[in-house]
């Protein structure tokens, strides 16, 4: 049976989509009067072009299962499956969604390339604890860091 250690959050995009449209009204509102703010043109336009890139961050979002031989990761579409004993880093970044932090996933796949994906974890840390008591049973050579810090270029 498979067990989710990531949060969903591909549904996050469609906030975006209603944000857009509503900045794309606010904007055709501006440019439509006789005289243009363009100050608040230019608002519009930097809180709309955030909006599309959040929109395209949160699409590319994964969600990461795994079983007692296995890793999950799938996107759109794909599915990714690889040996518990093909990861060989677990590490905390210091990336923080609604005060929960993010974690990095390095691995190998199947043609032996170092891939990585980052996830957050479900609220409580549900199931995240026994994946990496899974991990650390598969491959004893595993790093796992609970901590980061500034200097930590590999986030």
């Amino acid at each position: 049976m498979r067990y989710r250690i990531s949060s969903k959050l591909r549904w996050t995009r469609f906030m975006f989509i209603i944000l857009g449209i509503f900045l794309l009204f606010l904007l055709g509102n501006s440019l439509s009067k006789q005289v243009i703010d363009y100050e608040s043109v230019i608002v519009q336009l930097v809180f709309l072009s955030i909006s599309i890139i959040l929109y395209f961050l949160f699409d590319k979002a994964k969600t990461v299962e795994f079983d007692t031989n296995y890793m999950y990761v799938s996107g759109k579409g794909e599915e990714e499956r690889i040996l518990l004993s093909d990861v060989f880093k677990i590490k905390l970044t210091m990336t923080k969604i609604n005060n929960r932090s993010m974690w990095k996933i390095s691995y190998y796949d199947v043609n032996k390339a170092q891939k990585s994906v980052r996830v957050l974890p479900r609220w409580f840390y549900e199931n995240f604890n026994e994946f990496k008591a899974a991990v650390k049973s598969a491959n004893e050579d595993v790093t796992i860091k609970n901590f980061s810090h500034s200097f930590d270029f590999d986030q």
